[in-house]
């Protein structure tokens, strides 16, 4: 079995269980901070039991028509409405949005969409760079009414919504900092803490300054670690983020982690949301 033993960044198990904690990214850095625990992380092309319904995450090869991830005209008219087929496809949604996409490179990301148009550069300062501190995207306090009304949309009628996060490679491979995916259904609600996060990458984000409800994540041995290996532009990490049935249990903690044996050119990424009413 290929596994990979490396150290991750958790929220202080002494610290969850406490009110909603709130941190903002244009105020200087402030509350507890991460501590490093070492995880175990299993080659999850060897594990038959996962899927975006069972353990919260899916690999699905599919390659983009994209010419250049850089160019955020292309990216926007294009790889969205791709990303929103596989979704409408993995969940059976009747309606679909997304509005914003990162791109993730050593020490900094570049954020396209949102309430604005151009390509924005944003450093560590705004969450730039890889995350390599365990978190989960949404809570169950999460609403879309804010979020969606930014873009002149409504809450559609629905009888489940799923958020699903696309992560996809776009430098040849990914191997020096990869992203780990934490099986759901070993997520208990003595590991989280709600935490909402405000300032966060571009102005221009859509999040910025509605706030996101995240769950920051402690570390346990119950939790069950698992990354794919060998990555190509062809493969998209596929995260449940949000799941209207109950985001503990159904949805996918996940990080960014320092390979023990990188191999590759530095890992560059890009990802975006895609919200899915059914």
């Amino acid at each position: 079995m290929r596994a990979v033993t490396t150290k991750m960044n958790f929220y202080p198990s002494s610290e969850t269980g406490g009110p909603v904690r709130h941190l903002d990214f244009r105020k200087p850095p402030e509350g507890p901070a991460p501590v490093t625990a070492e995880v175990h992380v299993l080659d999850a092309r060897e594990h038959q039991d996962v899927g975006i319904h069972k353990s919260g995450f899916q690999l699905v090869r599919s390659p983009s028509k994209i010419k250049n991830f850089y160019d955020p005209e292309e990216v926007t008219n294009v790889y969205y409405a791709e990303c929103k087929a596989i979704a409408r496809q993995l969940t059976g949604a009747h309606t679909t949005f997304t509005y914003d996409h990162i791109i993730r490179e050593p020490g900094k990301q570049l954020s396209a969409g949102g309430t604005g148009s151009a390509q924005t550069e944003t450093g560590g300062n705004r969450g730039g760079g890889y995350i390599n501190t365990v978190h989960m995207d949404y809570t169950d306090n999460t609403t879309w009414d804010k979020y969606l009304g930014l873009h002149g949309e409504e809450v559609p009628a629905a009888n489940h919504v799923y958020a699903l996060n696309f992560w996809r490679p776009i430098s040849s491979t990914v191997d020096d900092n990869p992203l780990a995916v934490c099986d759901a259904r070993t997520v208990r609600m003595e590991h989280l803490q709600e935490t909402v996060v405000y300032g966060y990458g571009a102005d221009s984000y859509s999040w910025h300054d509605i706030g996101i409800e995240t769950f920051s994540v402690s570390a346990s041995d119950q939790q069950r670690w698992y990354y794919y290996p060998k990555m190509t532009p062809e493969d998209v990490l596929i995260i449940k983020s949000y799941d209207s049935d109950g985001v503990i249990g159904t949805t996918c903690p996940h990080a960014s982690f320092p390979h023990p044996e990188p191999k590759g050119e530095p890992r560059r990424s890009i990802e975006l949301r895609v919200l899915c009413f059914c």
